[in-house]
C-alpha cells in the first residue's frame, strides 16, 4: 500500500535536503511500486517487475533533483519510470533472442549419417590400428609417438624430417602433410574394421 502523496513529497524533500535518508526513501516506496506493477503487467515476470522497480527507485534516489513535484506525483513519477524500465528490459531480451536457435532444435539428435566423431580414428592403442601402425615408415611411426605424446611443437617435427634447416613455412607445410597422412592412413585403417 502506498503512503498517503503527502508523506512521499515529504520523503523526498527530505531525500533532496540529506542524501542520507535514501534508505528510508527506499524502504517506504519499494515494495508499492512493486505491487502496483504486478497488478498493472501481470505477464511480466516476477523478477523483471522488481528489477525494474529497484532502477526507478535507485535512479531517483541517486539523482532527486530530476523529479520535479509540480508535474506529477512522486507515486505516478515512479510508475512512470518503472514502466519505462520494463519496456527497455523487453527490448533487451527480444533483441537478446533475435536470431537465437531454439532449445529444442539444439537438444535434437543430429540426423543419420551425421554423426559426430564418425570419420575419428578408434584410439591409437586400439588393436585395430595394429596393423596399419606397422605398415607406416620409421618416420611416420616416430610423428606418430610424437602425436600420441601431444606434441604440436612444429621444430620438434621438423628435426624428425630433417629439416630443422629450413624457413618455418616450408617446415610448417611438411609437417602438415606428414600428420595429414599418418591420419589418413588411421582413418582408413578405423573404417575397415
Amino acid at each position: 500500500m502506498w503512503p498517503p502523496d503527502a508523506e512521499l513529497l515529504t520523503a523526498w524533500q527530505r531525500l533532496l535536503a540529506d542524501p542520507d535518508t535514501a534508505g528510508a526513501f527506499a524502504i517506504a516506496v519499494l515494495r508499492p511500486l512493486e505491487a502496483d506493477l504486478a497488478d498493472r503487467f501481470r505477464s511480466d515476470h516476477p523478477d523483471d517487475l522488481a528489477a525494474a522497480a529497484d532502477t526507478a527507485v535507485a535512479a531517483l534516489v541517486r539523482r532527486p533533483d530530476r523529479y520535479d513535484p509540480a508535474r506529477l506525483p512522486v507515486r505516478a513519477y515512479l510508475l512512470m519510470a518503472a514502466r519505462r524500465d520494463l519496456l527497455n528490459l523487453r527490448d533487451r531480451e527480444r533483441r537478446h533472442h533475435r536470431g537465437r536457435i531454439p532449445w529444442a532444435a539444439v537438444e535434437l539428435d543430429p540426423p543419420a549419417g551425421n554423426d559426430e566423431g564418425e570419420d575419428d580414428p578408434p584410439g591409437f592403442d586400439s588393436p585395430a590400428l595394429a596393423a596399419a601402425i606397422e605398415e607406416l615408415s620409421a618416420v611416420e611411426r616416430q610423428g606418430l609417438d610424437l602425436m600420441r605424446a601431444g606434441v604440436k611443437d612444429t621444430p620438434a617435427f621438423a628435426r624428425l624430417l630433417g629439416m630443422a634447416d629450413r624457413p618455418a613455412g616450408e617446415q610448417a607445410a611438411e609437417v602438415k602433410r606428414l600428420k595429414d597422412r599418418i591420419m589418413a592412413r588411421l582413418k582408413r585403417a578405423g573404417r575397415r574394421t
